[in-house]
């Protein structure tokens, strides 16, 4: 059997103390668990700093085969957490939802913040529904992560407000 990625809940705040009772019931090879967070610039009396946020608070993403065993060590665990269900089965979350995510956090859990991305500058979208489409970026509000681009879409220019996880300047996109 190939593993596949699940989700178990927990309280908000509490999906690192998840992920380390599942580091230490569970080998290594068993159950991968998995916290995207993000690196954000937050100004806090009037200085910026760096933070990490949990990017889905109160939920902890587990690559596993899950077996009848596998399923009641979950719930045996002492953290308090909810396996996702789908019916009476525990749900698998789709290879295609994961692909982002997986593709955004790379080798850690952390999403960097985006650099580069400035006025002028000539992007590629990666991933939506305009995913290969080329524009040009017209304003970027980095606090909420977001930047207004010029799109050619059917011989027309649109302005289109993307998230900037989607967006990857044109020297690395063809770099990729």
């Amino acid at each position: 059997m190939r593993k596949k990625w699940f989700v178990l809940f927990t309280k908000s705040g509490e999906e690192n103390k998840l992920k380390e009772a599942i580091e230490h019931i569970f080998p290594p090879d068993e159950i991968k668990p998995l916290i995207p967070r993000r690196r954000l610039m937050e100004k806090r009396q009037g200085k910026k700093i760096e933070v990490v946020r949990t990017l889905f608070p109160g939920y902890v993403f587990i690559n596993t085969t899950m077996t009848e065993e596998t399923y009641n060590n979950i719930k045996k665990m002492p953290v308090g957490s909810k396996l996702l269900m789908a019916d009476l089965e525990p749900a698998e979350v789709p290879v295609e939802e994961m692909r982002p995510i997986l593709k955004l956090t790379g080798a850690s859990d952390i999403i960097g913040y985006s650099t580069g991305i400035r006025v002028g500058t000539k992007v590629k979208i990666i991933d939506g529904p305009l995913k290969d489409f080329e524009g040009l970026i017209i304003d970027v509000d980095s606090r909420k992560g977001r930047a207004k681009v010029l799109l050619d879409i059917l011989n027309e220019t649109k302005k289109v407000d993307l998230g900037l996880v989607v967006l990857q300047t044109l020297d690395k996109a063809a770099n990729s």
